[in-house]
């Protein structure tokens, strides 16, 4: 069956994906810094709405699987490539790229990616 809208993502959704509580996202919902809509008293939203509360490139074509992708916080970041939070912030400070949600910095798993092997890969220096 084909559904007739791209309300999708369940309030649950959207808070796994930014890594934050789903208190968080129905305020946000609420206040509107996050569109959606109400389907049976339940809050949905879709991709392009969760992208646009990103404040990041709105990934496009192809790309857009990839940042479907649950964000990292710096705290994940750094337990996944075993460093610190603070060697994270001084990627972030060299350019790692970030998406700012709701005033929290997150990481897209596929810019983080992208931009190790642009620094890092092969020259011997992860951390």
């Amino acid at each position: 069956m084909e559904l007739a809208h791209d309300y999708t993502l369940t309030v649950a959704d959207v808070a796994a994906h930014y890594a934050l509580s789903r208190r968080t996202i129905r305020n946000c919902l609420k206040d509107g810094s996050l569109s959606g809509v109400q389907v049976n008293g339940q809050w949905r939203c879709s991709w392009t709405d969760v992208w646009r509360a990103e404040k990041g490139p709105m990934p496009r074509g192809k790309r857009s699987k990839a940042y479907k992708a649950d964000l990292l916080t710096k705290r994940s970041l750094a337990l996944e490539w075993s460093v610190s939070e603070r060697t994270v912030e001084r990627w972030i400070a060299a350019g790692l790229p970030t998406r700012n949600v709701f005033g929290s910095v997150r990481i897209a798993p596929v810019d983080a990616v992208e931009w190790m092997r642009q620094n890092f890969v092969g020259s011997g220096n992860a951390a």
